[in-house]
């Protein structure tokens, strides 16, 4: 197991990660996962507000 750095899909920001872990789309916050529109929720925050 070593950490691999990649970089995130929606800003570009580096992302440190066990190489274990890697992903085809990595996101660094939850924000830029949702900005993205790759939210598998179901739910978006928008439809709870209301």
């Amino acid at each position: 197991m070593e950490l691999v750095k990649v970089y995130c899909e929606h800003c570009g920001n580096e992302i440190i990660v066990y190489d274990t872990h890697v992903k085809k789309h990595m996101y660094c916050t939850i924000h830029c996962l949702e900005s993205a529109g790759g939210s598998s929720s179901g739910g978006g925050s928008e439809s709870a507000s209301a």
